[in-house]
């Protein structure tokens, strides 16, 4: 009851602090004012500015940080980096709100993002992106306009790897079992199943045993289901159709191809019988240990699988798959909602310092920013060689340069994970992967929308429970495909309904429709 209270109380100072700053407009985008009107920062007086980075595994800067000191000195400031712990990282955040010392810099969850957005806290920086075009452009547009009011930019996308993972499979099975390795641009379910098949039943390991399985999913039937659902025509979770966004819970036609095609696996011995008592990682484990051949994971995974594997079989290969094709010619890879968290410049600080932070943030995006705050500093984190390669230093694991670009902000660059000492043969690899990811994205049209309907906060988990109950008794046999469609109508009654219409709402409220 106490912590009840506690947190009631914390929640009321929050909003009251927000309240009040949104009252005495210094700057902020209050009453339709605008910042830095009429201001210019000559970059002659040195500002101290605050970043409230998040930290995770105990991963944060020390005070003189070569960085730290590079950025002071090119942009004359005195830069205080607030590491805070993940874990608590929002709780602090709120703690500051309400004793209105936010700042100047910092990341937001989603619903704190549109709980706050109206209070005049965040800088609008819509009538400002053309002085920073570099700004302006390290993201894509529907990102920077995602969760923001129509015709304001209160919040800069926190961005990642849109498209990250995509089948990687076992070369060496698929020719121990006799047949060719798949031609992207015919592959699809059909001989994606035959695949499936051959691993289940063939011995692919070539040891004698009946002891691989084929397609490996979990209990929740999300591991390596992503790309069949997108094959059969599923939503990401939702999708736009005729002018709607709906939710794969109604596609009654595409769930039923779906979880037919699943119970069919599952009959003829093509699913992994046991796949309703393991988990995620129990699925992953069988990857790893050579029980199964196909997983769902990025370029590094699959080059430490395959060192891992190796020492299993030496003669085990694995390589990137394309998608496969589904009956209406559709295909994609799992795709994450990218740029619906926020990082925000404080809108109540002195316009000059808004100034400074955009002019830095302007560089940091650039190639040249980008390459220091990933890679550290030449001489210092990283040295030439005489061929002209480069050389990490020791200082790289305990300085850590990489975390503020990576964890803080970052543009969108899908080659994040390479380094002035990257192999080249290896950030040709990455870039090769990313690239044939990027072809086939499967994506959420939600844009984060969920985040504005009290229903789905409320249901969706307990909705989606009953729901998977269902898809789970007809993929085993248990239900038969019909009964799909009256868990939809349990679905939509049961609250379904309202979340479209809420979503809908939201999503003509923020278009301006």
């Amino acid at each position: 009851m106490k912590k009840k209270v506690a947190l009631l109380i914390s929640g009321i100072m929050v909003a009251s602090a927000l309240a009040g700053c949104s009252s005495n407009g210094q700057s902020g985008d209050v009453a339709g004012k605008t910042n830095n009107v009429g201001v210019a920062d000559d970059m002659k007086e040195k500002l101290t500015i605050t970043f409230m980075p998040e930290s995770w595994s105990g991963g944060k800067w020390r005070e003189d940080h070569p960085t730290i000191k590079y950025l002071n000195e090119k942009f004359n400031i005195d830069l205080k980096l607030m590491w805070t712990d993940g874990a608590t990282y929002k709780d602090k955040l709120n703690v500051l709100a309400a004793s209105g010392d936010l700042p100047d810099m910092y990341r937001l969850t989603t619903d704190n993002f549109v709980k706050w957005q109206n209070e005049g806290i965040f800088m609008d920086l819509a009538p400002h992106l053309s002085k920073y075009p570099n700004l302006a452009k390290a993201w894509p547009d529907d990102q920077w306009k995602m969760l923001n009011p129509q015709g304001k930019l209160y919040g800069m996308p926190t961005w990642g790897i849109e498209v990250r993972d995509s089948y990687q499979i076992r070369t060496d099975w698929i020719s121990n079992v006799g047949l060719p390795m798949p031609k992207e641009e015919t592959f699809n379910v059909d001989e994606f199943y035959q695949i499936m098949k051959a691993f289940a039943l063939n011995d692919p390991d070539k040891n004698g045993k009946k002891d691989t399985v084929g397609f490996t999913t979990d209990q929740e039937l999300g591991a390596n289901t992503a790309q069949l659902r997108a094959a059969f025509g599923l939503a990401n979770g939702w999708k736009m159709a005729d002018g709607k966004l709906i939710p794969q819970y109604v596609q009654a036609k595409e769930q039923k191809e779906f979880l037919g095609y699943l119970h069919k696996m599952y009959e003829e011995g093509v699913l992994d019988k046991d796949f309703l008592s393991k988990k995620n990682n129990n699925v992953y484990e069988l990857f790893q240990g050579g029980k199964s051949g196909i997983w769902t994971h990025h370029p590094l995974g699959l080059r430490t699988d395959t060192e891992k594997l190796k020492k299993i079989d030496p003669n085990a290969q694995l390589a990137q798959l394309a998608p496969p094709i589904g009956p209406t010619g559709l295909r994609g890879n799992p795709t994450d909602l990218v740029g619906n968290r926020k990082t925000v410049i404080n809108g109540k600080i002195d316009l000059k310092k808004q100034q400074r932070i955009l002019k830095m943030l302007d560089w940091w995006v650039t190639d040249e920013g980008t390459d220091i705050m990933k890679s550290g500093l030449e001489g210092v984190h990283y040295t030439k060689e005489a061929d002209g390669t480069f050389k990490a230093t020791p200082l790289i694991d305990t300085d850590l340069p990489r975390i503020l670009n990576n964890w803080f902000f970052l543009r969108a660059d899908p080659n994040l994970g390479n380094y002035r000492w990257t192999a080249p043969e290896v950030a040709k690899f990455d870039e090769t992967f990313n690239k044939n990811n990027a072809k086939y994205p499967w994506k959420n049209a939600s844009g984060g929308l969920e985040i504005y309907s009290e229903t789905y906060a409320q249901k969706e988990k307990t909705l989606d429970t009953k729901f998977k109950e269902t898809q789970l008794k007809i993929v085993i046999g248990e239900e038969p495909i019909d009964s799909i469609d009256k868990a939809i109508a349990a679905w939509k009654a049961d609250g379904g309904d309202k979340m479209i219409q809420e979503i809908n709402d939201a999503y003509a409220k923020l278009n301006g429709k």
